[in-house]
């Protein structure tokens, strides 16, 4: 099946990544009643602040249900400015374009890209997970508190990866295992934890994120591993389609495109203006 990008499909989408931001705040707030956590209904999507330095901090959505106005754009800067942080508005090419032309008024300006890949979930998608293809690889779901605390360490150290994991990776790994609705996957090569995943089931769509694989394990096909996987218990589970996201060019969006995905849109991500210094402290 052919997908094409149209303003429906890209709506439900990006509205998915809205409520994704949503259950970070959630999980935040679980984790540190007092940290903060918030979310913003602006322009038809969510800003959402985390917790200070936060990699997740971040607008999405805007632009779905109407024109996004210079007041929206204000808005969602003041809202992130006022809690130190920097804006960053991840921004869908068929929203409104008059989103690109509001933010760019407060000047904004593109920062990177991120492409959005979809495949149709079939009956057939149910036998992939049996094709571990890896000697000695087997995939788990971790259990338990120490099962969680190894996945968010793999996660971070597979990201940042060749160094080492920051205490901002380190803390949304952590979060990431708090999300309600998640599931998470390790992968084992004899043994030793090798990758990440992450599933997330909501309707009849599968959002496979978080693939990463640790260095040593590179090139031995375990993230197409995790990948067909996920893709079996969708099918399974009655999804009929699996979206995913990966930088441009990547090693990820090639492993994507083998299983069938292909890129339906390509988000930017554009940052905000840089924040004043205090008083007192040098521009």
């Amino acid at each position: 099946m052919t997908f094409h990008a149209d303003t429906a499909l890209a709506a439900r989408l990006e509205g998915l990544a809205a409520e994704e931001m949503r259950s970070f705040v959630t999980a935040a707030l679980v984790d540190e009643p007092e940290g903060g956590a918030v979310a913003l209904d602006v322009a038809g999507g969510v800003a959402a602040y985390i917790g200070r330095g936060c990699l997740m901090n971040q607008a999405f959505g805007l632009g779905f249900e109407g024109p996004v106005t210079v007041e929206h754009a204000r808005a969602v800067t003041d809202f992130f400015a006022e809690r130190g942080e920097r804006a960053v508005v991840s921004v869908c090419p068929l929203a409104d374009g008059s989103v690109l032309e509001s933010f760019a008024a407060l000047g904004y300006v593109a920062d990177s890209f991120e492409q959005v890949l979809v495949r149709e979930c079939a009956a057939g998608d149910a036998a992939l997970g049996e094709q571990l293809l890896t000697p000695g690889l087997s995939i788990s779901e971790p259990a338990d508190e120490e099962g969680r605390s190894l996945w968010a360490h793999v996660a971070a150290t597979g990201f940042s990866a060749p160094l080492d994991p920051q205490p901002a990776q380190l803390e949304l790994g952590r979060l990431v295992t708090r999300r309600p609705g998640t599931r998470l996957f390790l992968a084992w090569v004899d043994g030793r934890p090798a990758g990440t995943a992450e599933l997330q089931i909501t309707g009849d769509i599968a959002w496979l994120s978080a693939d990463t694989t640790l260095p040593h394990y590179r090139g031995r096909g375990i993230q197409q591993a995790l990948q067909r996987h996920r893709l079996a218990l969708a099918a399974r589970a009655g999804c009929t389609l699996a979206v995913t996201e990966a930088r441009p060019g990547s090693v990820s969006q090639r492993n994507m495109e083998r299983l069938g995905f292909s890129v339906i849109y390509t988000r930017v991500d554009l940052l905000g203006p840089e924040l004043d210094a205090p008083s007192g402290e040098d521009a």
